[in-house]
C-alpha cells in the first residue's frame, strides 16, 4: 500500500561496540501518505542530526535544541494529525455502514407495521367472508326447508280440494237421484190429499239425511281447500322472501370474497415491491460501503476515493515510524548515540493497537415476506357460485276457489 515504510541500515559500523551513527532513514513509498511532508522533513533533520553527532562527537546545544523541536513536531503536529485521520476514517465506516443499515431498519418497520397491519386486515376481510359463507348456509337449509313445507302443503292442498271439485266441479252441478217410479205415484182417488202428500214427503225425508250429510262433507272440504290454499299462497311469499334472502347473502359473500382477493393481491404487490426496493438499497449501500472501506488500486487511492483500509495501514506505518524517531531522539539527548540494542528495545514498546479501525459486519439480508397464492386465494372458489332458483309454482295463478295441483295428472290441467 501507499505510504512510508522504515528501513534501517547502518551507515558507519564499529565493530567493538556495535554502535551506529544513522540508524534510521524514513522512505517514501509514495506522494500521498498523511505524513509524507512532515516524516520527510524529520528524515532530514534526524540525517542532520547524526552528521553533527558525529562531526562533534557529542550533543552540543545547538543539536540539542534541534533535537527538542523535533519531538515537538512529532508529539505536537505529526501524532494529532494521524489520531484525527484515524477518527475522521472511523466515523466515515461507522455512518457509511449506518446507512447499510437503515436499509434493514426501514425494512423491518415495514415487516413489523405494514405487514402485521395488513395481515389484520385481510384477517377481518377473511373472517366476513367466512361468516357470509355460513350464513348463505343457513339460509340455504331454512330455504330448502320451507320448499319442502310448501309442496307437502301443495300435496295437501291438491288432494283436498280436488276432493272438492269431484263432489262440485261447477256450480249448478247436482247429483240426480232416481228413485223407483212404483214408489212415487199416489193414488189420489182412493187416498185423500193428506195421505199422498205424507207418502211423498216420506220419499223426500229418506233422502233428506243424505243430502245434509254431503253437503255437511262438501262444506267441510272447501273450509279445508280455502285453507290450506291460504297456508300455500303464505309458505309461497316466504319461499320467495328466503329466496331473496339467499340471493341477497350470496352477492355480499361474493363482495367479501372479491375484496378478499383485491386486497390480497394489493398486498402481495406492495410486498413484492417493497422486497425488491430493500434489495436494491442494500446493494447500493453495500457496495458504497465495501468501495469506501476495502483496500483499492494505487489510483484510487491518490484520487482519495474511499480505501480506508489502506490508509488504516499507512497511519500505522507512520505511527510506529514517529515513535521509533521520537525513541531515538530521547536517546541521542541522553547518550549521544543509538545503536542496535536500542534500536530493538524501541521497536518493542510501539503500540498502534489504538489506530485499528472497527470494522462492523454487514448482516445478513432480512428474509422478504411475499404473501403466497395459498394464503390469499382468488374468487374462483366463490364468485358465481350456484343458488337456488326456482320459478314462481303455477298454482298460484290458478282460480280463486278451484282444485290446483302440479303433481296429480288427473286433476284438472289448470297448470
Amino acid at each position: 500500500s501507499a505510504g512510508f515504510r522504515l528501513q534501517t541500515f547502518h551507515l558507519l559500523e564499529v565493530p567493538s561496540t556495535m554502535r551506529v551513527s544513522a540508524v534510521t532513514v524514513i522512505v517514501a513509498a509514495g506522494e500521498s501518505g498523511l505524513m509524507s511532508a512532515p516524516l520527510k522533513a524529520l528524515s532530514e533533520q534526524l540525517s542532520m542530526v547524526e552528521q553533527s553527532v558525529k562531526a562533534a562527537g557529542k550533543v552540543t546545544p545547538g543539536v540539542y535544541a534541534t533535537v527538542q523541536k523535533m519531538k515537538g513536531m512529532v508529539e505536537k503536529v505529526i501524532e494529532p494529525a494521524i489520531v484525527e485521520a484515524h477518527g475522521a476514517d472511523q466515523q466515515l465506516v461507522y455512518v457509511t455502514h449506518k446507512e447499510v443499515m437503515a436499509c434493514d431498519t426501514a425494512y423491518q418497520s415495514f415487516v413489523d407495521n405494514d405487514i402485521a397491519e395488513g395481515w389484520a386486515v385481510l384477517n377481518k376481510t377473511n373472517t366476513e367472508w367466512v361468516g357470509c359463507e355460513g350464513d348463505v348456509e343457513v339460509l340455504k337449509q331454512r330455504f330448502g326447508k320451507c320448499l319442502d313445507d310448501r309442496d307437502l302443503l301443495v300435496q295437501h292442498n291438491n288432494t283436498i280440494c280436488c276432493q272438492e271439485f269431484a263432489m262440485c266441479p261447477s256450480e249448478g252441478h247436482c247429483e240426480t237421484v232416481k228413485l223407483d217410479q212404483a214408489h212415487v205415484g199416489c193414488d189420489y182417488k182412493s187416498k185423500k190429499p193428506e195421505e199422498c202428500f205424507a207418502h211423498a214427503e216420506s220419499l223426500v225425508a229418506s233422502l233428506e239425511g243424505y243430502f245434509i250429510e254431503q253437503d255437511a262433507r262438501y262444506e267441510a272440504l272447501r273450509l279445508q281447500c280455502a285453507k290450506f290454499t291460504s297456508a300455500v299462497k303464505a309458505k309461497v311469499a316466504e319461499c320467495a322472501y328466503l329466496q331473496e334472502a339467499v340471493n341477497a347473502k350470496v352477492s355480499e359473500t361474493n363482495d367479501w370474497a372479491e375484496r378478499f382477493n383485491q386486497g390480497g393481491e394489493a398486498f402481495a404487490g406492495k410486498c413484492a415491491q417493497r422486497c425488491s426496493d430493500y434489495k436494491t438499497c442494500r446493494k447500493e449501500k453495500e457496495t458504497q460501503y465495501l468501495k469506501i472501506t476495502g483496500p483499492c488500486e494505487s489510483g484510487d487511492y491518490a484520487a482519495g476515493n474511499g480505501c480506508v483500509m489502506n490508509r488504516e495501514q499507512d497511519r500505522r506505518n507512520e505511527w510506529e515510524s514517529t515513535q521509533l524517531i521520537k525513541c531515538m531522539l530521547q536517546h541521542y539527548c541522553e547518550g549521544g548515540h543509538f545503536d542496535e540494542d536500542l534500536l530493538e528495545k524501541c521497536k518493542k514498546q510501539i503500540k498502534s493497537c489504538h489506530l485499528v479501525i472497527d470494522y462492523p459486519k454487514v448482516p445478513e439480508l432480512i428474509p422478504c415476506e411475499i404473501p403466497t397464492c395459498e394464503a390469499c386465494p382468488g374468487c374462483d372458489e366463490c364468485l358465481d357460485r350456484p343458488y337456488y332458483q326456482y320459478e314462481t309454482p303455477c298454482y298460484s295463478n290458478g282460480p280463486a276457489n278451484g282444485c290446483v295441483s302440479v303433481e296429480k295428472p288427473e286433476c284438472p290441467g289448470w297448470c
